[in-house]
């Protein structure tokens, strides 16, 4: 098994095991990859693995990488029908088609490329209190139904939010809800800890980017696309969340708890508590288009149901 040099660190220094020559991967690795519950692109000929951390510019990584790979990213974005830039835009509605991903290896396929070694490995993470605060807004807050039942979170059914402080209530009781049980978490892969998603261990990255420092891990990935004979798509910001909620605008208490929650992440990935960077859009404006997004999959879900039942 080969181990990364001491001198690695999450700030994306390069490790050139391009040089090591082709060693098998352990069977540990291969045998975790393989079952990884998050999204793993994986290109045969590159010898590329991206493991992606939900929540951390992985939508962008991948349709980038597909593209780079000369194939179409299957499925579109839902787009609002209204005036307004809603939350639905952020809902992907397509499957993962012929992209070049872990699970379209067939068996004897991905034996053979493990036991070849890969070339190029590589994640992206992002502080601890953005991803859960981007996971709450983009999926907990408005589209309740589906999200909050996995949890075992009150059914609010269609609710409409009349101030900001009502918004923020409702992320007060999704930590709080987790922070009284913490093993709720495995329910939803968006708030499993990057301590249990990367089994542990960044042994095996060559690089370890930063949803902060993103252009790190494209200047990177560039290099190593370009030693492939590829240029590197362009990569976006396709799944933003349209409503974020600063850490300033958190409820202590609320933020402790987030803190409590992920603990093992911050020691795992170097990150600072205090250090997230995200700013707070909501306001007394973004009301409106929160209430009709929240009313659209409420009544989105009961037709579902109807059409299912």
């Amino acid at each position: 098994m080969r181990r990364t040099p001491s001198h690695f660190t999450l700030l994306g220094v390069v490790v050139s095991r391009e040089q090591e020559g082709r060693v098998s991967e352990s069977p540990e690795f291969t045998e975790w990859v393989r079952r990884y519950n998050g999204l793993a692109f994986l290109h045969p000929q590159w010898r590329l693995l991206y493991v992606s951390v939900p929540k951390a510019a992985g939508t962008s990584l991948n349709i980038a990488l597909t593209r780079s790979a000369g194939i179409d990213f299957p499925g579109t974005f839902v787009q609002s029908l209204g005036e307004e830039s809603l939350v639905s835009q952020t809902i992907w509605d397509g499957e993962a088609g012929g992209r070049p991903m872990v699970e379209s290896l067939g068996d004897a396929a991905y034996k053979r490329l493990m036991r070849g070694g890969l070339r190029h490995v590589f994640t992206v993470v992002r502080h601890p209190v953005e991803r859960l605060l981007t996971t709450w807004s983009s999926k907990y807050l408005v589209r309740a139904p589906y999200y909050r039942a996995r949890l075992g979170l009150p059914d609010p059914g269609l609710r409409r939010f009349d101030a900001v402080e009502d918004v923020l209530a409702d992320l007060d009781q999704l930590v709080t809800h987790l922070h009284a049980d913490p093993t709720l978490v495995h329910r939803d892969v968006h708030l499993v800890s990057q301590h249990e998603l990367l089994r542990r261990d960044l042994s095996r990255f060559d690089h370890v980017g930063r949803t902060d420092r993103l252009g790190e891990t494209i200047d990177w990935l560039r290099e190593r696309l370009a030693s492939e004979g590829v240029e590197l798509a362009p990569v976006g910001h396709d799944n933003d969340s349209p409503v974020d909620v600063s850490p300033q605008m958190v409820d202590p208490t609320t933020l402790q708890r987030i803190h409590e929650i992920y603990a093992e992440d911050y020691a795992f990935l170097g990150f600072d508590p205090d250090a997230a960077q995200v700013q707070g859009t909501l306001c007394g404006e973004l009301l409106p288009a929160v209430n009709r997004e929240v009313e659209h999959n409420v009544r989105a879900e009961v037709l579902h149901a109807a059409a299912h039942g």
